[in-house]
């Protein structure tokens, strides 16, 4: 019983001593767990600083290349629209000459001046206007005033990128290639090849122009050519046979570009290649001027008393036709005609007199409805002694109608 009792209590100190070694252990174990959390909370905090950080550079960098990226855009559009100006500029310096070679050539009535060209914007050219003193007044808008569009199908070029010259020109409803002389402020202006008839016989026409500048740039000299082939069963350019001289076309000028003298030299043509060109009809224009009034004395050679005249043409301050007065050599033809304008500067009405009567008078009425039938028509109103129109005529329509003397009242147009 003594020995269980002490078996007993040796086991428990056993235990107990056991226990003891154990539970500091068992409490470090239960430490470890802590320690360990709080450090994986350390290095989660280390790996979200890390995705800030990363975030923020990466973030930098965006910001950084779409600074650049926009920089670059801007250099750029900065370069195209210089690139723009150049092409723009170069045509302002280049175009007025070349046009007005073309309007010289092409045109027979008397250009004085041309306007300025200038760039609108940095993109586009404004409108190329010309005055003209012309006979031709019974048209619409304004006939002593051209206007050409440099913008869309009106203008049409080609330009060597090498050389900086436009070598292509399409205008005026005609189109030119164009070739440079090297060392002379010459151009050669070569028109559309054509198959014509004469005197019975087919030849194939390769019509050119010769346009000579003075040191200002001004045409001062144009010579027409044509370079004449036999025609080929299919049409085409055969075998050369003569060069043609056709006119001549001479000008001078004020000191301020505006025209002072023109003559025109046209020769006989010529169907076989022995005979030389003969100069057939000579029209000289001698112009003065007063402010805005000029005075232009043509002659023929031969003389031509029915031709020859006299004609002054008055502007107002915008260079607008105001009046025009022609009386022939023969004093058979004497006309004076009034100008009056509407608000978009065209014509209105043209007022013709007659021993300081008006006599006749056609007013010009615009629809600018795109439905019109009619964009423009014009009405001749005639008038008798008393003053008084009793009969007008449309010259658009055909129709007319008359006016009773007593009643005064129209009758319907028919």
């Amino acid at each position: 019983m003594l020995q269980k009792s002490i078996l007993t209590l040796v086991l428990l100190f056993v235990f107990t001593f056991t226990f003891s070694q154990e539970n500091p252990d068992s409490l470090k174990k239960q430490e470890n767990p802590v320690v360990i959390i709080v450090n994986d909370s350390a290095n989660t905090d280390s790996v979200r600083l890390k995705f800030i950080a990363d975030s923020i550079a990466a973030r930098q960098k965006f910001i950084q290349d779409s600074i650049l990226a926009r920089e670059q855009f801007i250099k750029d559009s900065l370069a195209h629209r210089k690139r723009i100006l150049d092409s723009v500029s170069f045509l302002s310096n280049n175009l007025p000459r070349l046009i007005n070679a073309v309007i010289k050539a092409k045109e027979e009535e008397i250009v004085i001046f041309t306007e300025p060209l200038f760039i609108v914007g940095d993109s586009a050219l404004s409108n190329f206007t010309y005055r003209l003193l012309t006979q031709k007044i019974d048209k619409p808008y304004a006939p002593w005033r051209r206007t050409i569009s440099l913008t869309g199908e009106s203008l049409k070029l080609k330009q060597d990128t090498v050389d900086k010259k436009i070598t292509y020109l399409r205008i005026l409803g005609s189109a030119y290639t164009i070739s440079y002389d090297k060392y002379k402020p010459v151009i050669v202006l070569k028109g559309r090849n054509t198959v014509i008839k004469k005197q019975a016989k087919t030849y194939y026409k390769m019509p050119f122009d010769s346009v000579f500048f003075d040191t200002r740039g001004r045409v001062i000299k144009i010579k027409k050519y044509a370079r004449y082939y036999t025609v080929t069963k299919n049409y085409q350019k055969g075998n050369f046979l003569f060069l043609d001289l056709e006119q001549v076309k001479e000008f001078s000028y004020f000191p301020d570009g505006v025209l002072s003298n023109y003559k025109v030299l046209k020769y006989c043509g010529r169907w076989s290649g022995n005979d030389q060109n003969k100069l057939c009809h000579t029209v000289t224009y001698s112009i003065s001027r007063e402010g805005k009034k000029f005075k232009v004395v043509k002659k023929n050679i031969p003389e031509n008393v029915y031709s020859d005249a006299v004609l002054i043409f008055e502007f107002d301050n915008n260079f607008d036709l105001k009046s025009m007065e022609l009386i022939n050599a023969a004093k058979t033809l004497s006309k004076k005609c009034y100008v009056e304008l509407n608000e978009e500067k065209n014509v209105k009405r043209y007022l013709y007199e007659k021993d300081g009567k008006i006599n006749r008078t056609i007013l010009v009425n615009y629809n600018n409805n795109p439905d019109a039938k009619h964009k423009v028509e014009t009405i001749v109103c005639y008038f008798e002694d008393d003053g008084i129109s009793y009969f007008q005529k449309n010259l658009t329509t055909g129709k007319s109608r008359r006016r009773d003397k007593l009643t005064l009242k129209w009758s319907p147009w028919k």
